[in-house]
């Protein structure tokens, strides 16, 4: 009886020791599988933390060049003080400048950077513009300044006079402004002259590019069209920083391809140089191969009719630096000799010889004048 009643104990002690296994072990299983997916989620955020932490460090970083980068930017001077210092008065006119032919160059794509637009705008042997508002009789140098304004990005374009070459003395000519229209899916650019150039307040000229605003970039819907503007507002290029004064600051190579002098970031060979000079239609200055006369060329100016009292430094060949002051009272230097006033004033040139006009000479191609020459 003992028996019977003991194995019934025994067995039941066995039964549930072997269901007791099953339910450990499923636990521990439970438990490992709570653990990695913990460790899991541990692992992820950890990773979007180091991610977070490296876009702050990148954002934080482009941050300190763009703010390294605008710190170098010289401040203008008002131009009554440039005038002070240089003794003249400046004076720019829109031909000087074929601000149009720049930006159409730009929208098509010829130019990409602003580096290769400051190479191309005074590289030597072929000038893209004549600008010499000290009247120096040399081209002064135009500086590309980029300016940042948020998520917009400007580019001045300076002058900095050839007598000078001190950036502080800069006059600004025009200014080129990029603006993310992101409502209208489009890059907006707007080009304009600076209030110092003369008659050029209501002269401004616009071109809008399709684009796709991404988180990280902004991708045109013609890249090679909008080469300078994609890459003008591409959020993570470091800030364009110019610290060239002169032409000198430029070389030819032997091939006529240009660079800056131990610059390599920037280059134009000389088929591509040879292009963009055709497209701008400004001529180029030619020095005269003797000193002018002494003329007071300021004094004359002013005398001249507003109209047509403006100083023109002629750029070209034809001319050979010639000198133009006016055309009504004015004195005018040119390849065939020196002329002062109109009909009634004195005029030297041609070849040998002399005639006296007036009213009873018989001279009347000479009027009231005095006529040295043929």
């Amino acid at each position: 009886m003992k028996a019977t009643t003991r194995t019934p104990l025994a067995l039941l002690v066995l039964l549930l020791a072997c269901d007791s296994k099953p339910a450990e072990g499923g636990g521990k299983a439970e438990a490992r599988a709570d653990i990695k997916a913990d460790a899991k989620a541990d692992i992820q955020l950890d990773t979007k933390a180091v991610a977070d932490a490296a876009a702050k460090m990148k954002a934080d970083a482009d941050a300190e060049l763009g703010a390294a980068a605008q710190a170098t930017i010289v401040p203008l001077k008002p131009v009554a003080e440039v005038e002070a210092a240089l003794g003249t008065e400046v004076s720019i006119r829109p031909v000087d400048f074929d601000l149009k032919g720049v930006v159409e160059l730009l929208a098509k794509g010829d130019i990409r950077t602003a580096a290769e637009l400051e190479l191309f705008l005074n590289a030597p042997g072929g000038a893209a513009h004549r600008v010499d508002f000290d009247i120096d009789g040399k081209l002064d140098y135009l500086q590309v300044v980029e300016v940042r304004a948020g998520a917009d990005v400007n580019f001045e374009i300076r002058a900095i006079p050839s007598s000078k070459l001190d950036a502080s003395l800069a006059v600004l000519v025009a200014n080129l402004a990029t603006v993310r229209a992101e409502a209208e899916g489009a890059i907006k650019v707007v080009a304009t002259y600076s209030a110092a150039v003369e008659g050029a307040a209501d002269l401004k000229f616009e071109h809008d590019f399709k684009a796709d605003f991404k988180a990280d970039a902004v991708v045109l819907a013609d890249a090679k069209a909008g080469a300078f503007f994609g890459w003008a507002v591409d959020v993570a290029r470091p800030a364009h920083v110019s610290v060239h004064l002169s032409p000198a600051d430029i070389q030819l190579g032997a091939d006529g391809a240009a660079q800056f002098a131990g610059d390599v970031s920037a280059s134009l060979d000389a088929a591509r140089l040879a292009a963009l000079r055709g497209a701008i239609k400004v001529e180029a200055l030619v020095l005269a191969a003797v000193d002018p006369p002494d003329v007071d060329v300021k004094a004359a100016a002013k005398a001249g009719a507003k109209a047509k009292a403006g100083v023109d430094v002629s750029h070209s060949a034809k001319s050979e630096g010639a000198i133009k002051v006016g055309s009504g009272g004015g004195v005018n230097v040119g390849s065939g000799g020196i002329k002062v006033g109109g009909s009634a004033g004195v005029s030297f040139g041609g070849s040998a010889g002399a005639s006296v006009g007036g009213g009873g000479s018989g001279k009347a191609k000479a009027g009231a004048g005095i006529k040295i020459g043929n």
